[in-house]
């Protein structure tokens, strides 16, 4: 019974997480879809007015990559939002990092989906995203920009019910395991 419950706390816990990131990265309407190619460019014009608020912007990149040295930097990349005269609304830049874990091929095909930003429009007007991604240890095969309109706050409580369910199920696995038993 006590060894159920702990799973039960764990499984409960990661699934608080991942409805939470879930909902996170996908809430809202998808405005614009923007499919890349090469390493630079910028997207074309689309209109963003306030009523859209909040935005977020999403960054999915599919992509082979070697791990042959355990660790390995697949891409950069830099997005800049500009608004109308030029101005700019966010500048997001980060790095993917891929680590072999043991089992794993030294050869993988994965798919990076990062929040980039989550914004505010304050005026309406055309709206143009300059992007550059550059691989470094990758191979990209494709590349897409999302905005999504009137989308949904980090749940944060939720996250942290679930990260001290996960954690409580672990300590009370470790607490079961270091506990003497008497026959």
């Amino acid at each position: 019974m006590r060894k159920t419950l702990i799973i039960l706390f764990i499984v409960c816990g990661l699934g608080l997480i991942g409805w939470v990131g879930y909902g996170y990265s996908t809430s809202g309407e998808e405005v614009a879809r923007f499919e890349l190619a090469g390493e630079a460019g910028n997207t074309g014009l689309v209109t963003l007015d306030p009523s859209m608020n909040p935005m977020r912007a999403i960054l999915s990149v599919s992509y082979d990559i070697e791990l042959l040295a355990g660790s390995a930097s697949a891409f950069d990349y830099s997005i800049i939002l500009t608004g109308p005269g030029g101005a700019a609304l966010f500048k997001a830049e980060g790095q993917q990092r891929d680590k072999r874990e043991d089992n794993t091929p030294e050869y993988a095909s994965k798919t990076s989906e990062q929040v980039i930003k989550t914004f505010d429009i304050s005026a309406p007007g055309q709206y143009l995203l300059d992007w550059q991604i550059s691989p470094e240890d990758a191979q990209i095969k494709t590349q897409t920009i999302f905005l999504r309109r009137n989308v949904q706050p980090l749940r944060v409580p939720v996250l942290i019910a679930g990260a001290v369910s996960v954690g409580l199920g672990f300590l009370l696995l470790v607490w079961r395991r270091k506990r003497p038993t008497f026959s």
